[in-house]
């Protein structure tokens, strides 16, 4: 049982670090067409309007955005296009990992599971030998 918490620990850890920490950030108006495709995707226009879209595109005078809908009943699942002049956009955010946040929260972990397993090795717990095997025979008899 002792080694399943250890794995249970390890997977947590795993899974904490690989989802990362994303960040809204603002994208400066010079770089909105520097990808032809961005995840992520939240746009303010001029008119106080804020837009929030899986991914968007970009073309030299308009993006435009689109945004899975899964709240509707049926088999599948509606995509909403909306096409917004550059123009017409008064900032524009994209959702990026943010790195250093990663590694801390990985960090954190990291030290958290080697210190439960240095306090544990210090403790002296260890696995119980199960002792010799009585199912197996071995050649002079005994179970090994």
């Amino acid at each position: 049982m002792r080694g399943s918490r250890g794995l249970r620990a390890a997977v947590l850890a795993a899974w904490v670090t690989a989802s990362g920490c994303s960040t809204m950030r603002e994208l400066p108006r010079s770089d909105y067409a520097a990808e032809p495709e961005r995840k992520g995707v939240r746009v303010e226009t001029r008119e106080g309007l804020v837009y929030e879209f899986d991914s968007a595109t970009f073309d030299p005078d308009s993006l435009t955005g689109y945004r899975v809908r899964t709240e509707l009943e049926g088999p599948v699942d509606e995509v909403v296009m909306l096409r917004v002049a550059l123009d017409d956009i008064a900032g524009l955010r994209t959702r990026r990992v943010d790195w250093l946040r990663t590694g801390l929260v990985g960090g954190a972990i990291l030290a958290g599971v080697l210190a439960i397993g240095l306090a544990q090795a210090e403790s002296g717990e260890t696995p119980q030998d199960p002792g010799p095997c009585t199912r197996c025979p071995s050649p002079s008899g005994a179970g090994h």
